[in-house]
This record gives C-alpha cells, structure tokens and sequence, in this order.
C-alpha cells in the first residue's frame, strides 16, 4: 500500500486505547483503518485463516485468558435483547469522552473494530470498513530541490503533519487504561464472537489483541526526517524497509514521534491489564 493512499487519499484514523481492540490503535488499543470515500462500503473485507473442510486440527491454546470480572456482560438468555453496536459506542464514550461520538460510524461499529485490529499488522491492500471518519485534512509533505536542472526534489514528511492527529490523540492522553480494559471486558464476549464471524472460529481474540499490542510496540522509531518518493501521484516511503512495514507500524511513523511514543505508553499499560503474566 502506498504512503499516499494510506495517508491522504485513503486517509486513516488512529484510535487506539480505549479498548484494546481497537486499537490500540493503535495504540493503547488503536485503531486504525483505511477508507476510500467514494467507494460504496457494503461488504467488510478482511483476510481470514482459511480452515480445511473436515479439518480435525485442535484449536490453538489460549495464551493469554481474560478473566471477565465483574466486569462482564450477562450471559445469553438472562437479559433482554442487547444492541451490541450501541453498547459499543456507549463504551468508547465512557473511555474516550462523548467527543468520540462525532467520530463514530455506527453501522457494523463492532465488526468494524474487530476487523481493523486484525488488518493492523498487515501490510495489504485490505480495506476493512472504518470504525471512525478520517480526518479531512491532507499529509503534509516538505519538499527542496535538488537539481535545478532536471528539477528532481527531495521530499520528506513535514514535522507539521502529525498535527493531522492531534485531535484524537488529546482522547488518547486522557484515557484511563483500567477504565478501558474494564470497558473491554464487557465487550468481549461480542468482540470474540465477531472475530469468529470474521473467520476464525477456533482463534481467541484477546490473544490476537495482545500480539498486534506487541507488534505495534515493536515500531521503530525514525532518526530523522522520513524520506518520501512519488513515483508518479501517490506518495510512498522511499526507505523500503519502512514501506514494507505493516498497515499500524506505518501509521505510528505518520503520527510523529512525539504522538508515537505516547501511543505506545498507553499501550503497554493497557497490555498489562489484559494478558497474562509472562
């Protein structure tokens, strides 16, 4: 995926906190996602572990079992119909604040959250529907020229671009991580059921959300100014190693250092209260 379809044409939206699921979003749990404006969104794509017809292949071990707490939803049966997409956005509201409400698309909120955390450590041109809108102004880039007379440029991401994400990064700072990992426990059981929709009927989700957490916390963090290459109108990472990186790793090197580092922050205190003692 290009830099420039991730970052301006195909703008995404960093969330992460709140609800580990999300990640983390990118980072305490942000999420992250990609969107194309004009394209109709009817069918969430997302890349799923294909199973074997009549496979007998034991489930994989759970690695890292959340214990509900009191903080659980009701079992099946004992309470009347929930709607799972407005009892999500009701909990990102208590972690987040209501500004997230302004934020939000309702429609499929709790698929769409689960699905951007699992795409987090790709890198593909998967485009899962956004949990949240993105943010309307464009990625600002520096440019100097280098030969006058062939008029070739150097091109790098202007400091002024994480400005981009200060909006949501302010919801970032203020976000309790007990308060979001108490909000992600009463989720869970719709989160685990939307993983398995998704296509992984035996795969545990907290275990997907604490090896994205730790992927995302493996970021490296740039020296210096990030150079960019414009082939022709898109706009890509002209290190290859970092244009190789995945969908999350890339967004954090969007957001700057500063946002970056506090991102990790909260998603290292977030991880340490959803996974087990290693």
């Amino acid at each position: 995926m290009t830099f420039e379809e991730d970052a301006q044409k195909n703008k995404t939206v960093p969330i992460v906190v709140g609800i580990s699921i999300a990640l983390l979003l990118a980072g305490g749990t942000w999420w992250y996602l990609h969107n194309r404006a004009a394209k109709k969104e009817q069918v969430l794509e997302t890349t799923v572990a294909t199973v074997a017809a009549g496979s007998e292949a034991a489930p994989p071990a759970i690695l890292h079992p959340l214990d509900p707490g009191s903080e659980a939803a009701p079992a099946a049966g004992s309470a009347a119909p929930v709607d799972q997409d407005a009892a999500t956005a009701m909990a990102l509201g208590q972690v987040f604040g209501s500004e997230i409400a302004g934020w939000l698309v309702p429609e499929q909120l709790t698929r769409r959250l689960v699905a951007t955390l699992d795409n987090l450590p790709r890198n593909s041109r998967i485009e899962p529907l956004r949990p949240l809108r993105a943010p309307s102004s464009p990625v600002l880039v520096e440019r100097t020229v280098v030969d006058a007379g062939d008029g070739s440029e150097r091109i790098t991401l202007a400091p002024a671009n994480s400005a981009r994400y200060n909006a949501v990064m302010a919801l970032v700072a203020r976000t309790d991580p007990a308060a979001a990992a108490a909000a992600y426990r009463r989720l869970y059981p719709s989160l685990q059921k939307s993983y398995e929709d998704l296509g992984y009927p035996t795969a545990y989700f907290n275990d997907r959300v604490v090896q994205v957490i730790d992927h995302l916390l493996e970021t490296p963090e740039p020296t210096g100014p990030l150079l960019l290459e414009q082939p022709k109108v898109l706009y890509r990472f002209a290190d290859a190693e970092l244009e190789d990186l995945s969908n999350g790793q890339k967004l954090l090197l969007r957001m700057g250092v500063d946002h970056a580092r506090a991102v990790k922050e909260k998603l290292r205190a977030f991880r340490a209260l959803i996974a087990s003692k290693e």
